[in-house]
């Protein structure tokens, strides 16, 4: 009968203890980090040849008009740049439909000095 009282006694013991272990608080889990990665540095030195970045307000007037008008119907302006190069200022833009990519440079004027599409990946 002792023997059998010990035998409860241990396992009602070994059971709290076990159930204690899994009341403590666990230290919170960390979601996902969803900060975007900085870029390559083949894509960062690209960038730094465009020149600076520069909000899609912030270009002249004459290129939002061209920018909104039938050529770039359907596009988004994915990013912006401001560079000066030999004394004259020109203007980068990035534009993405669907899965194409293309990047339009502009002078000072508003006239595309340069329309390449960038092959699908």
């Amino acid at each position: 009968m002792k023997k059998l009282l010990f035998a409860i006694a241990f396992m009602t013991a070994g059971s709290v203890a076990v159930l204690a272990q899994e009341a403590q608080p666990q230290e919170p889990q960390t979601p996902p980090s969803t900060e975007i990665a900085p870029p390559s540095s083949d894509v960062q030195s690209q960038d730094q040849d465009k020149g600076q970045a520069i909000a899609t307000s912030e270009l002249p007037a004459n290129i939002q008009a061209s920018l909104q008008g039938a050529d770039y119907s359907g596009w988004t302006v994915a990013n912006a740049f401001k560079n000066e190069k030999d004394g004259k200022t020109f203007y980068i833009v990035d534009l993405t439909k669907a899965d194409e990519k293309k990047t339009i440079r502009f002078d000072a004027d508003g006239n595309v000095m340069k329309d390449e599409e960038k092959p699908k990946n």
